[in-house]
C-alpha cells in the first residue's frame, strides 16, 4: 500500500524519505498493442493502436477524454475529438469527442468520415473503461453500421488502455501524463512526483507538498495542523526515541478521511517530549 509519512518534533518538521531509486521513465497513456480491437457487424475490426494512428486516454482524476485516431479496414480513420484537449462539450461542431467520467463510462462522440458521428452513451449500451485493468467494455453506436463492441468472448477480443498501469514505484500512469513528468522529477521541493502522487499534491508546484504546517498546544491536548485531500487518509504518529524506530498510531487518530484543505489531527495524551508525524494513504 502506498503511503508516506512526515515527521516532526513540536516545532520543527522534517520530510521522511520512503526510500530512493534513479528512474526516469515516460509514462504511456495509449492502447495495449495485443488488445486493441473493436467489432463491428457491419463494419469488421476497427484497431484503436493502428501504425499511423492511435487512440490515447488522458485522465485528471476526476474526468477524461480521449484522443487520436482508430482505424477500420472497411471504414477507415475513426477521430476520437476534434483536435482540441478535452474535455469536449459536444455542443457543437467545433467542440465534440469522447469524455469518460471518474467511475470509467463513457460518453460523447467519435467521427468517421465514411460513418457519421459514434455515440459512446446510447440508448440501451454505452461504453465502460475498468479503472483497475483499462479494459474497455460495452457498445457504441453509429446510425450508418449499428453497434460497436468493444469486449468479446467468441473469438476472445477487446480493447485495452494501459493509462491505467503504474510505473515501477507505483504510480499511474494517467497521473504522470496529467502533469507531465516521471517519477523521480522534482520541481524544487525535494519532494519526488511518486510522493507527491500518493499526497495527492502537485508535483509542478514547490509550494505543494504534505507537511506539518502548524503546531497547536492546549491543556487537553496537541493539535497538528496540515493540508490534506478529500482522496486520501491520514494516521497521527507519535514515538519518543528515534532509535526505536517503531511509531505508535494515537488512538483515534487512524486512517481518517482528508477534509480537503487545512486540516488537523489531535493527540491528547500528555506523555513525555516526543516526536509526532503524519501518515498518508491512498486507501485506508
Amino acid at each position: 500500500m502506498e503511503m508516506i509519512d512526515i515527521l516532526t518534533n513540536r516545532r520543527l518538521f522534517v520530510f521522511v524519505c520512503v526510500c530512493m531509486v534513479t528512474l526516469q521513465v515516460c509514462a504511456s497513456t495509449g492502447i495495449d498493442p495485443t488488445n486493441k480491437h473493436a467489432w463491428s457487424e457491419n463494419a469488421g475490426w476497427i484497431n484503436f493502436a493502428p501504425v499511423g494512428g492511435g487512440v490515447s486516454i488522458h485522465f485528471d482524476g476526476s474526468i477524461g477524454y480521449l484522443d487520436g485516431y482508430a482505424w477500420g479496414e472497411n471504414i477507415g480513420w475513426v477521430k476520437m475529438g476534434n483536435g482540441n484537449e478535452g474535455p469536449y462539450t459536444n455542443s457543437d461542431t467545433n467542440d465534440w469527442g469522447v469524455n469518460f467520467d471518474g467511475s470509467g463510462s463513457l460518453f460523447g462522440y467519435a467521427w468517421g468520415e465514411s460513418v457519421g458521428w459514434i455515440k459512446f452513451d446510447p440508448a440501451y449500451g454505452g461504453v465502460v473503461i475498468d479503472m483497475n485493468s483499462g479494459v474497455f467494455d460495452g457498445s457504441a453506436w453509429s446510425e450508418n453500421i449499428g453497434w460497436i463492441h468493444f469486449h468479446g468472448a467468441l473469438p476472445s477480443y477487446d480493447v485495452r488502455t494501459i493509462a491505467f498501469e503504474k510505473q515501477p514505484l507505483g504510480t499511474p500512469n494517467w497521473w504522470l501524463d496529467h502533469f507531465k513528468v516521471t517519477e523521480e522529477y522534482d520541481e524544487g521541493d525535494h519532494v519526488p512526483a511518486w510522493q507527491e502522487q500518493v499526497m495527492d499534491t502537485n508535483p509542478r508546484d514547490p509550494s505543494s507538498f504534505l507537511s506539518i504546517v502548524k503546531e497547536v498546544t492546549k491543556p487537553w491536548g496537541h493539535l497538528f495542523y496540515f493540508p490534506s485531500s478529500a482522496q486520501r487518509y491520514y494516521t497521527l504518529q507519535y514515538i519518543s526515541d528515534l532509535t526505536n524506530e517503531e511509531w505508535t498510531d494515537v488512538p483515534g487518530q487512524v486512517d481518517i478521511s482528508g477534509a480537503g484543505g487545512e486540516d488537523v489531527l489531535l493527540d491528547t495524551n500528555e506523555p513525555p517530549r516526543q516526536l509526532h508525524r503524519i501518515q498518508v494513504k491512498i486507501s485506508p
